[in-house]
């Protein structure tokens, strides 16, 4: 019984898989995961987002993934770019919901794919991370940043 009342509670019928970062640095690409200091490899995901004022888009997006801890990281000027192509406006405000499967990226592509489709073969993020970076240099011992994900 809580196992039903739990997938109510979040998005996608699959399990949860990722803890996603949405970085917003354009100059840092980590090659290192925030997290657990990783390299981090790349693998091209399908993305389950949700546009303000258009609806739902799966895109093909290549991102780093650590494969340590599970973290998926995506670069938010390049989102941007690829959504303002889709997406009429000047600057679309949009949330990623998770990672749906190939199949149903690839019937998404061809305009088979409905919202309950896309809805039963998506996996939400398991949790979001945001990521400060601190840049090089000296800093007294007490004001020195982490440059880590929170």
């Amino acid at each position: 019984m809580d196992r039903a009342r739990n997938r109510k509670d979040r998005v996608g019928a699959l399990q949860p898989r990722y803890a996603f970062v949405l970085n917003p640095h354009t100059d840092t690409k980590f090659t290192k995961c925030p997290r657990c200091e990783t390299k981090t490899n790349l693998r091209k995901l399908s993305l389950v987002i949700h546009v303000e004022g258009f609806g739902l888009i799966i895109l093909g997006k290549t991102c780093r993934l650590c494969l340590r801890c599970d973290t998926l990281i995506a670069h938010k000027a390049e989102l941007d770019k690829l959504l303002r192509t889709v997406v009429t406006g000047s600057k679309p405000e949009y949330f990623v919901l998770g990672t749906a499967d190939r199949a149903t990226y690839r019937r998404g592509l061809a305009g088979g794919a409905s919202l309950e489709d896309v809805m039963a073969h998506m996996a939400a993020f398991k949790s979001y991370w945001n990521v400060e970076i601190t840049p090089a240099g000296w800093y007294p011992k007490n004001e020195r940043g982490t440059g880590r994900a929170s």
